[in-house]
């Protein structure tokens, strides 16, 4: 059994590539299944028995402290600020004062069980290595780079995915203090200082641990979607779902709410309506009457008009989906940091407190920034800047 008692979680990303969702809080302050994801690795090092969590916050580092204030779950939380985003390896060196001996490291933007840092802390704890980074087998490398294992070693990882491995880094570590030293010998890769940099940097061998846990990278919105699907599916105890339709929330008795669907508090869910697998209603949103809503994430305090059809959407705080409105979904091709995705599954991304009106038809894969603004009657079949308005 580990003895680790101490983990950095790094919270301080932006999430870039699923703006405008992130444009005033941080990824990890999204909600998958109901729940910020930053609560996942927080409960995952918590139950595997970790005492003091340092949290490295940057940007919208107040939505996170006043949600957590100074402990979770009675295990203490330190803050330390990452004031320019440089890399997560860049982030870890933030906390080199607030830990010692041996620690765990986490990404704060994934979604993991208990089970993905306790047999990477024991697998550490059995052995000798400078290090341990937990694995995962992948069949989109292309996306997230590549882990070369031989004999349980690493001994390559390749930020770019060149195919030559099907495993991924789980962003789950195990370090001692002389990571830092390696992270001083570890050079800026496009500005950024990356953590995976400073394995090859470190005196000794780093171990790979492959366990079979839950493992979760919601790193576009599209994914988002996936997980918050995949979770309310087959992972409902992960968080923490005792309930599909909270008690203060209330569903006329016409409606319909299908299978693995979550409804939070206080929410309402009108004559007709149709509430469809996967979709997930935060706290204090209304549906309109008629409204059909699949796959989709909505709220909290939004509002979607009667008649509105949502599937494969993601719909912020306190926006407002106008009567008739249509977000079909199914598939979508977008641009995200230079890069073109091609038959994703998704509807449109409507960011917090946008409006849009009714009779509008989104075109999957069309953004709205924060306070944006669509006319009534549109076929919307661009971005939309925050604040900007659409008019016929």
């Amino acid at each position: 059994m580990s003895a680790l008692e101490q983990a950095v979680v790094l919270a301080a990303g932006e999430g870039r590539r699923v703006r405008p969702l992130t444009r005033y809080q941080p990824k990890p302050m999204l909600r998958v299944a109901g729940r910020p994801i930053l609560e996942y690795p927080l409960d995952a090092v918590v139950d595997s028995g970790v005492d003091h969590v340092v949290l490295v916050v940057g940007h919208g580092r107040n939505r996170i402290q006043n949600r957590f204030e100074n402990s979770y779950r009675g295990v203490d939380l330190t803050y330390v600020t990452q004031s320019t985003q440089l890399g997560s390896g860049h982030a870890l060196e933030a906390a080199a004062d607030r830990v010692d001996g041996e620690f765990l490291v986490v990404n704060g933007d994934n979604v993991i069980d208990e089970t993905m840092v306790r047999v990477t802390a024991d697998r550490y704890a059995e052995s000798d290595a400078a290090a341990c980074l937990a694995v995962v087998t992948s069949d989109r490398t292309g996306e997230y780079g590549t882990v070369g294992v031989k004999d349980g070693v690493v001994d390559r990882i390749d930020e770019h995915g060149d195919g030559a491995s099907a495993r991924i880094n789980a962003g789950v570590y195990a370090f001692d203090q002389s990571v830092f030293d390696a992270l001083d010998r570890t050079e800026y890769e496009d500005g950024e200082r990356p953590l995976t940099g400073a394995i090859a940097e470190l005196d000794g061998p780093a171990i790979a641990a492959t366990p079979n846990g839950v493992w979760f990278d919601p790193s576009y919105p599209w994914e988002l979607l996936r997980t918050n699907e995949r979770i309310l599916y087959a992972h409902p105890t992960l968080a923490g779902v005792t309930e599909q339709v909270k008690e203060s929330a209330r569903v006329h008795e016409s409606a319909v709410v299908g299978e693995n669907v979550l409804i939070g508090p206080d929410c309402k869910v009108s004559a007709g309506a149709v509430v469809k697998g996967g979709t997930c209603l935060l706290s204090s949103t209304i549906v309109g009457e008629n409204a059909v809503i699949e796959g989709s994430i909505v709220g909290p305090d939004s509002r979607v008009g009667a008649n509105a059809l949502l599937r494969d959407t993601i719909v912020g705080g306190g926006a407002t989906i106008g009567d008739g409105t249509v977000s079909p979904g199914r598939s979508a091709t977008l641009v995200v940091d230079g890069v073109e995705y091609a038959d994703r599954r998704l509807g449109g991304v409507v960011a917090d407190r946008a409006t849009v009106g009714a009779n509008v038809t989104i075109t999957p894969g069309c953004r709205i920034g924060p306070r944006g603004t669509v006319a009534p009657g549109i076929a919307l079949r661009r971005d939309v800047p925050e604040n900007a308005e659409v008019v016929a």
